[in-house]
């Protein structure tokens, strides 16, 4: 209780306000309604307490009734409040995630004020979230912005206004009111574009130095070429994506001096292109034969990323990656890819050329141009054991030249050599491409004729005979010519001979012909069923 001067009359235990503050707060309540005066400010104990003071006049000598009602704790709470909402709002304000909420109908209630997705907080403010998705990427089956329950690490791909696909990793909680009905939810996005872009990037990167490894591997472990490419044709395929891939070869490298390259079909793996498809690619990639950087070359429905295989500055060849034109498109990546392995292709290919060359000579009599005798007889099995299988026919014809040591006696070796190209001739003109012709070595061939019985065999040999005849001028003594003995042997599976005994036949048949006077062909008694 206070006088009329304001000097403190009484007061309970409680009351801990001096005179000096009561006083200041005395001179406020001047024209204050109710004579209520909040929030005065006292120290207490070297503490500042807040209090608020309501003074009731009393009828006695002009004395007050002051009742103080201590308000620091809840000022205190208050002022802890405003500067956490200020502090929340000032950190949503600049930080690189977006805020937001949805109301019971799912459309934005709030949001940080940048907006999301190119579109200012006013625009999206009553819009519905779905509006915003990019219709092109995958959606979760439950979008955040209508959580039922806590999500986090949604990934979530939005359209923004330029166009461009955003993508936002987002975590919500779903909003329940007192009832437990839901009535919204609330969350945060951050934007993961370009974490998203980099992951993807390092993963082609990766895939690329696996598909490098690859086939950098499927070369050091494949001893034939042509398996070589095979086996690179399949990793290509799986490693870039593609339907198919169609690696080509030169038959006519670009060197100087050659002005048309005639590219050939190496390895096919998986689904290419028609033949008609195959060689519009390759007369647009052969338009700038020189360029080696891969090119994107449509055809029909494909897309095909296509690129030269060049080796020491020469055109060796040339790879086709097929893709379904539904599928995805080609990337930059996929065409800095294709040239490094198009340069390991041009020196496989390389390889496959210089190997096919050795192969021929250690396959051909060097003389003639036929087959050698290990490239015949390796032949002649694969083709016996197959007679096994398929129960067909086929004869085996041994030739032999009469009096040819005469020739090379008499007229020398150089005239020997152009009776042996003669024969080969003779040989070569009167067979087909699916028979076998070779050389044996001195004045010795052989005859495979596929699919041929006895008649078949018999008949070809009288050919052979009319047509050695001109070999007589060859002849080192008129008492001595040049003729041809043939020795026949036609294969029978009903006598189970191995190919061992089947190439004997035929030799014993032309030592026959020749002990009987030479110049005449012969088959061996039949031999009796085992």
């Amino acid at each position: 209780m206070i006088d009329g001067a304001g000097r403190i009359i009484a007061a309970n235990r409680l009351f801990s306000l001096s005179a000096t503050v009561l006083a200041e707060a005395l001179g406020r309540l001047e024209g204050a309604a109710g004579g209520l005066c909040p929030a005065v400010m006292a120290p207490v104990d070297q503490v500042s307490r807040w209090y608020d003071l309501q003074v009731v006049p009393l009828a006695e000598g002009g004395r007050r009734l002051v009742f103080a009602t201590d308000r620091t704790v809840e000022t205190h709470m208050r002022n802890a409040l405003i500067e956490s909402r200020a502090r929340f709002k000032d950190i949503v304000a600049i930080s690189s995630d977006y805020s937001w909420e949805t109301g019971a109908d799912g459309s934005f209630t709030a949001i940080s004020p940048k907006g999301l997705a190119g579109r200012g907080a006013d625009q999206l403010i009553g819009s519905h979230p779905a509006l915003l998705l990019d219709a092109d990427k995958p959606a979760p089956a439950v979008l955040p912005f209508a959580a039922p329950a806590p999500l986090d690490g949604v990934e979530l791909w939005l359209r923004h206004v330029d166009g461009r696909s955003l993508c936002f990793e987002v975590a919500a909680v779903p909003l329940y009111d007192q009832r437990g009905h839901w009535v919204g939810a609330r969350g945060i996005c951050r934007d993961v574009t370009e974490d998203r872009r980099q992951r993807a990037t390092l993963a082609a990167q990766r895939n690329a130095e696996r598909l490098f490894a690859r086939i950098t591997t499927v070369f050091h472990s494949q001893a034939n070429p042509d398996d070589t490419l095979k086996m690179a044709a399949s990793a290509c395929t799986h490693g870039f994506g593609a339907n198919g891939c169609l690696i080509l070869a030169t038959t006519t490298p670009l060197v100087k001096g050659v002005t048309k390259v005639i590219l050939e079909a190496a390895a096919s793996f998986g689904a290419v292109g028609t033949e008609a498809e195959i060689n519009t690619v390759v007369a647009r990639l052969m338009a700038e034969p020189t360029v080696a950087s891969p090119r994107l070359l449509g055809t029909g429905s494909w897309s095909v990323l296509a690129a030269p295989t060049v080796y020491a500055g020469n055109l060796m060849g040339a790879v086709l990656l097929w893709r379904d034109v539904e599928r995805p498109a080609w990337v930059d990546q996929d065409s800095r890819l294709l040239q490094n392995v198009a340069g390991q292709l041009a020196v496989a290919i390389q390889q496959r050329s210089d190997y096919h060359v050795l192969l021929d000579v250690s396959r051909t009599d060097p003389l003639t141009g036929l087959l050698n005798r290990r490239a015949f007889y390796e032949e002649v099995c694969r083709r016996f054991n197959r007679l096994t299988r398929s129960g067909q026919t086929a004869a085996l014809v041994y030739a032999d030249l009469d009096n040819f040591k005469l020739v090379n006696d008499v007229h020398g070796h150089e005239r020997g050599d152009v009776a042996l190209h003669h024969m080969a001739d003779i040989l070569r003109g009167n067979t087909r491409s699916v028979d076998l012709v070779a050389r044996l070595g001195g004045d010795e061939f052989a005859v495979w004729l596929d699919n041929a019985d006895r008649t078949v065999a018999v008949n070809r040999a009288k050919v052979f005979l009319a047509a050695a005849k001109p070999l007589i001028r060859y002849s080192g003594s008129p008492q001595k010519p040049l003729k041809v003995s043939f020795g026949i042997a036609v294969y029978d599976s009903s006598l189970n001979e191995d190919i061992n005994e089947f190439i004997s036949r035929a030799d014993r048949a032309m030592y026959s012909v020749k002990r009987a006077g030479n110049g005449n062909f012969g088959l061996p008694a039949t031999p009796r069923r085992r």
